[in-house]
């Protein structure tokens, strides 16, 4: 139940946000975005895996829930768009009755963001490399799975100005990969829902 009202309750709480938070920007000052820019993610969220098995059939790992984290460099050539590459990633480890599972995930992206009004409200898209890690551990074995492809992005949030060069941001994240093919299965995916909440820093 939590899964599936997390994106509901963080898209109001953004509009919420979006609605009540302008007077106190305004009150602070226009935002400076123009120079180098630097954020910290902190997430939590749910992922999952999916792959076809030798005979064809789809198997899952179902919804992992997870802690999200990840960092960000970019550039501001104004105040309605900045570009950054960043990394982010997840660790799992988790039973089964097969065996223990030990799950990791991280990519590399290229993201652009676009505040259409210059503040407050934002958009991003990305494209970039994501790695599947997985280390399935059954009584007296052990497989690993270490599989790289194609990771795309997209998400929303709000982003509240706190000092001159200093912002936070409550947004919600999608992310999927497409990591083709290993030893036990093919069309491997990964999907990752994520509620962050972004510290940015605008270095003049």
């Amino acid at each position: 139940m939590l899964r599936s009202r997390t994106p509901i309750l963080l898209i109001v709480m953004t509009f919420m946000m979006a609605a009540t938070l302008p007077a106190m920007a305004l009150e602070l000052g226009g935002h400076i975005r123009d120079g180098v820019v630097v954020g910290l993610d902190f997430g939590y969220g749910w992922n999952n895996v999916k792959f076809k098995d030798t005979e064809g059939a789809e198997v899952s790992t179902g919804d992992i829930e997870t802690f999200n984290g990840g960092f960000q460099v970019g550039w501001a050539p104004n105040d309605n768009f900045f570009g950054s590459i960043g990394m982010n990633g997840w660790r799992r480890n988790y039973n089964t009755l097969a065996g223990n599972i030990d799950g990791r995930y991280y990519s590399f992206m290229l993201e652009g963001y676009f505040f259409p009004r210059g503040e407050g409200f934002w958009i991003k898209g990305g494209i970039g490399r994501g790695t599947l890690d997985l280390t399935f551990i059954p009584p007296g074995e052990r497989y690993n799975i270490n599989e790289k492809g194609l990771a795309l992005t997209t998400g929303a949030g709000y982003e509240l100005r706190v000092a001159d060069t200093t912002a936070v941001a409550l947004a919600y994240i999608y992310q999927h990969t497409d990591v083709g093919d290993f030893g036990g299965g093919t069309d491997t995916t990964v999907r990752s829902h994520v509620a962050s909440l972004t510290i940015r820093f605008y270095v003049q």
